[in-house]
């Protein structure tokens, strides 16, 4: 059953810039593993945007009670992205990203 659905899109040379001015932005929002992919990744800006498009719709459809680093986003062997919540192990779900130019979209809906 579908509990709750969000979207959010980052406009990527936005994100750049808040990266630039705000030194502990990345460490605030992501977590290791994902800091972790975004180095190993061939556009770690995009990557970003992405799992920050991703973080701020699972935000808006579980609500304010979990923190941007609560929320980790790593990826299968595919590349898929696997959404999780940190401190809700119980929580499934569901999320699709997708990049064009200067934009990055995240999709999610949460399941019961």
């Amino acid at each position: 059953m579908i509990n709750d659905i969000g979207v959010d899109i980052v406009n990527i040379e936005k994100l750049n810039n808040v990266i630039n001015t705000k030194p502990n932005f990345l460490k605030k929002v992501f977590t290791e593993n994902e800091l972790k992919l975004a180095n190993e990744s061939k556009d770690s800006l995009e990557f970003y945007a992405g799992r920050f498009a991703a973080k701020e719709a699972i935000f808006k459809a579980f609500g304010p009670t979990i923190e941007f680093c609560d929320i980790e986003i790593l990826r299968d062997t595919s590349g898929k992205p696997i959404p999780k919540i940190l401190n809700h192990p119980s929580v499934t779900i569901k999320l699709s990203l997708s990049h064009d130019g200067n934009y990055a979209i995240a999709f999610c809906i949460i399941l019961s």
